[in-house]
């Protein structure tokens, strides 16, 4: 099968580093991961954790390109990489950096994320997710929920702007970390609370913390169920982020690219307020902003050689 691998792609976040192997027409091979995260990496032995991985793939003698995104390229990991500016077209191969290994096997380049200026915002990782999601969509309000949840406005194969939202983190601390914790720690889901803490934080966000005491407050006084409550507390949390994302909703149509059950979430919510959603796998999307970035590089590199021969 080595013979048949013309490039690497790699997706390395804070928790996990997932690897793709693939042939020259952008077919998957093989796939291979670890837990070897950014934040697991000790002494800046990035290249060792990588080749754990990729290291069956490799043959003597051949260069393999790496195509890389997420955290690989932040202040913390491998490389420190500068932002792109937007407005502009992710995973643009002249923006990429390459990354200077000792195994020769190899040779390493990185996509950098976008800084929104005037906004004071930055992503890594989702704008590789954006450019998978160009394949079929030039145009498009996309909302990528998770830890810290993304949206952003494309235009014209372009991010325009975008916007970050710490909804799951924020869930993850009223959860586990303050007084309602003793209120929602139980697993279960009840649609109905989710639905009534959506709309209810969306109306009047201004409410939220008076919201969250609450959820403590009904448990105390009323018995109500923890799996209801937590449900609720979700709604709450979703529902502030959408009352923040009110400019992005105009177009009454929003791309989804996360994980099945967080598109689901998403989904709902935004259902309530009359706006229809798409949703996309965010491994599989990830996968196709690799193969969008490596198709730009070959046709740069193919240019340029190109106008060399000439």
């Amino acid at each position: 099968m080595n013979q048949n691998i013309c490039w690497i792609g790699v997706d390395w976040g804070i928790t996990h580093l997932r690897c793709y192997a693939l042939n020259d027409e952008g077919n998957l091979l093989d796939s291979a991961s670890s837990k070897d995260g950014i934040n697991k990496i000790k002494d800046a032995k990035f290249e060792e954790a990588l080749l754990t991985v990729i290291d069956p793939w490799l043959e003597s003698g051949k260069v393999t390109p790496v195509l890389a995104c997420g955290m690989v390229g932040s202040r913390n990991g491998w490389l420190e990489t500068p932002f792109q500016k937007t407005p502009c077209r992710p995973c643009d191969y002249e923006q990429f950096v390459r990354i200077t290994c000792n195994d020769s096997r190899i040779k390493i380049y990185v996509i950098p994320g976008v800084a929104n200026l005037k906004q004071i915002d930055l992503m890594r990782g989702e704008e590789t997710q954006l450019a998978g999601l160009l394949c079929d969509i030039d145009s498009a309000i996309v909302c990528l929920p998770g830890t810290h949840s993304k949206w952003v406005q494309i235009k014209d194969g372009r991010i325009e702007k975008f916007s970050t939202f710490i909804s799951g983190e924020l869930f993850d601390l009223m959860s586990n970390k303050s007084m309602i914790r003793y209120s929602v720690n139980k697993d279960g889901w009840d649609n109905n609370a989710f639905t009534e803490g959506v709309l209810s934080s969306f109306k009047t966000p201004e409410l939220l913390s008076n919201s969250f005491f609450k959820l403590r407050a009904d448990d105390l006084m009323h018995n109500i169920d923890h799996a209801a409550l937590r449900s609720k507390l979700s709604g709450l949390i979703i529902g502030l982020e959408l009352a923040g994302a009110k400019d992005y909703l105009k177009e009454q149509n929003v791309q989804l690219i996360g994980e099945p059950v967080l598109n689901n979430l998403y989904s709902i919510a935004l259902s309530l307020l009359k706006v229809e959603t798409s949703a996309h796998n965010a491994s599989q999307i990830t996968l196709s902003g690799l193969k969008y970035g490596f198709n730009s590089m070959q046709k740069y590199l193919g240019s340029e050689q190109k106008g060399n021969n000439g």
